[in-house]
């Protein structure tokens, strides 16, 4: 069983810093001062994020590194979705991260995790580090800034409000209509993923738990309008349900399925990937998750995206 926590820096292991890090001079300058977390296999450090602040307003990421034996299992993503979740609860306004121009892998998820490119520092890598580093057969010349904004709720309610009146600009007959604002999935790494889906075409269809709506929450109702958002809380595109089927867990169809637009598209990826989302839900609520559990399907489409 995986678990993520914080750790001492003198247990920090220096194998796992090298992996992401060569250079013991560069090592030193954060090493002592930051934050760290682990992801932990039983006893075992597989994976480390370090976390400095350089001021009130702003914090860095200074280092990622898995295990070679565990990486391709999301343990990374799952550290940096750590990494902004404490960067939130601290209330800081931006978090930084840096790498080389080769680092392929790392510019992905980065990116895919909600960091944007901010600057390029020309020959840092060669002026920096004592020797020549290598990756993807390249040499790193440059640093790449990437940020990450964290918005407050004030500044994401006006951002979003200024969103539907472009949006109503366009669409007068959605004036007197009423709106959501939600995200696809749990983390901004997986909100990220979905509205890619869904405004690349690929998926228009979701699916939740009907006893996992708390009493006072709404339930998704056919010609509801929605404005899914991207991690980060910016509003991404305006959604338009068309249907609605509640059915149980177990009826759940090869089209429905594919109409989800995740995964291999079969009925197989959606069961396996949403009885473990289920699961997980009802246990947090203490009940008992079974293939009869009643599941709200839901068909949409894309009514409004600024960038398309």
């Amino acid at each position: 069983m995986l678990e993520t926590k914080q750790i001492r820096n003198e247990d920090v292991p220096y194998e796992l810093i090298y992996l992401a890090d060569e250079d013991d001079d560069q090592i030193k300058k954060y090493k002592d001062t930051s934050i760290f977390w682990a992801t932990m296999d039983n006893e075992k450090i597989i994976g480390i994020i370090g976390i400095n602040e350089i001021n009130k307003e702003s914090t860095e990421i200074v280092c990622v590194a898995v295990d070679e034996e565990y990486q391709n299992k999301k343990i990374g993503t799952n550290l940096i979705e750590k990494a902004i979740s404490v960067s939130k609860e601290k209330k800081y306004k931006e978090i930084i991260i840096k790498t080389g121009n080769c680092g392929m892998g790392q510019l992905y998820l980065y990116q895919r995790c909600g960091f944007r490119f901010d600057s390029i520092n020309k020959d840092y890598m060669i002026e920096n580090y004592k020797n020549p580093i290598y990756e993807n057969d390249i040499q790193c010349f440059d640093q790449i800034v990437l940020k990450y904004r964290i918005y407050s709720k004030e500044e994401l309610n006006k951002i979003i409000k200024e969103y539907w009146k472009r949006f109503i600009e366009k669409n007068e007959e959605y004036k007197e209509s009423e709106y959501e604002v939600w995200s696809f999935g749990h983390t901004d790494n997986l909100a990220n993923k979905l509205i890619g889906y869904v405004r690349q075409g690929k998926k228009t269809g979701t699916s939740s738990a009907l006893e996992m709506y708390e009493v006072d929450e709404k339930v998704p109702e056919e010609s509801d309008i929605s404005i899914i958002t991207h991690g980060n809380g910016l509003p991404g595109c305006v959604i338009k349900t068309e249907e609605i089927r509640k059915k149980r867990f177990k009826d759940i169809t090869e089209e429905e399925a594919r109409l989800e637009g995740e995964g291999d598209l079969s009925l197989e990826y959606w069961r396996n990937v949403h009885e473990h989302f289920f699961r997980n839900e009802y246990e947090k609520k203490r009940k008992k998750f079974s293939e009869d559990i009643p599941v709200i399907f839901e068909r949409f489409e894309v009514i409004y995206d600024e960038y398309r």
